[in-house]
């Protein structure tokens, strides 16, 4: 029997409800899967969505947080954003790195 992808994105919130990090869980398949869509990022293919059953598809994100007091993503976009897109269309990224490498 093949193993299911299951990937969960899990945000980690502080007690006052502010969300400081995340944690992604993934089985054997889940990280086969991930591997599979990273390496095929591309300009040509530029993202590529994980998404929970709540959107009426078969999803590869799990609704199950591993910790109860944490809450998960039921949408994940990853993208794909080669440096000469953001110097072009979002160069604020570059101005405090840039100055932080010539100190």
């Amino acid at each position: 029997m093949t193993e299911k992808p299951r990937i969960t994105l899990q945000f980690q919130k502080s007690d006052d409800g502010t969300v400081f990090g995340a944690d992604l869980f993934l089985n054997p398949a889940g990280v086969s899967l991930l591997i599979k869509e990273l390496k095929s990022l591309s300009e040509s293919n530029d993202h590529f969505h994980l998404l929970s059953p709540e959107w009426e598809i078969d999803g590869e994100l799990s609704t199950i947080p591993y910790d109860k007091n944490q809450t998960v993503g039921q949408h994940l976009k990853v993208l794909f954003r080669p440096d000469k897109w953001d110097r072009e269309y979002f160069p604020h990224l570059f101005t405090d790195c840039e100055s932080q490498e010539k100190n």
